[in-house]
Parts: C-alpha cells; sequence; structure tokens
C-alpha cells in the first residue's frame, strides 16, 4: 500500500502535467447491506499525510468521499483513494458475529441504522 504522502503526490502530478488518481481502495461489494465503507481521500488540501492520515479523525462516508472526488476532478486536482469496509450487524446478513473468524472484528451499524446519507444506494 502507497502512503500517504505530500512530497510524492505533487511530485508526480508535475511530472505528467495533469491530475492523477492512485486508487488503494477495494472493490465495493454489490449488496450495500453487508459492508460499511469508509473513505480517505488524501489530496494536496488533506489535514496530514503519512499514516497518521488513515486514521478515524480523517476517515469520510460514502457520500462525502464520492462528493469530493467529484470536486477534485472537476478542478484537476490529483488524489489517491483509500477505503476499508467494515461488516454490518444485522440480522439478515450472512455474518454470524459470535463466529470465530469476527471475533476481533469492528461492526458497523445495520443499513438501515446508519445515519450516513446514501450515494448510489450505499451508506
Amino acid at each position: 500500500m502507497r502512503t500517504p504522502n505530500f512530497k510524492t503526490l505533487i511530485a508526480e502530478t508535475d511530472q505528467k502535467g495533469f491530475y492523477s488518481l492512485i486508487c488503494e481502495a477495494s472493490f465495493m461489494h454489490p449488496n450495500p447491506r453487508y459492508y460499511k465503507y469508509y473513505w480517505w481521500i488524501f489530496w494536496q488540501g488533506s489535514t496530514c499525510d503519512g499514516l497518521k492520515f488513515l486514521s478515524k479523525k480523517n476517515r469520510l462516508s460514502t457520500k462525502t468521499a464520492f462528493d469530493l472526488i467529484e470536486k477534485l476532478k472537476r478542478d484537476r486536482q490529483s488524489y489517491w483513494v483509500y477505503n476499508r469496509k467494515l461488516p454490518r450487524l444485522d440480522p439478515n446478513n450472512p455474518f454470524d458475529p459470535n463466529a470465530k473468524v469476527w471475533r476481533k472484528t469492528e461492526w458497523a451499524k445495520s443499513f438501515d441504522e446508519d445515519p450516513d446519507e446514501e450515494v448510489n444506494g450505499f451508506k
């Protein structure tokens, strides 16, 4: 995984002469009720770089992240995308929170209890 770094972000933009996108994100599961995605969009306006950037303080909801990505595209700003998925606690999901495989897992609220704004069917 590429660590967020202002020096590299700026150097790559200058070398190419146009904005660039680096994607360190996983694909989204087609069923938005199974997983909650958190996003980190690293760009020149980010509050910090390095692994410190990839903290809960800087994580974004799907809607906020997608809105920022659209703005950066319009403004032709370089950015890097990171995400993390958490299984949702929902009795209709195929996950058994008591199973050994999920023992140390951080769980997200169910889709219906998630207060985040929806975008393209995801919260």
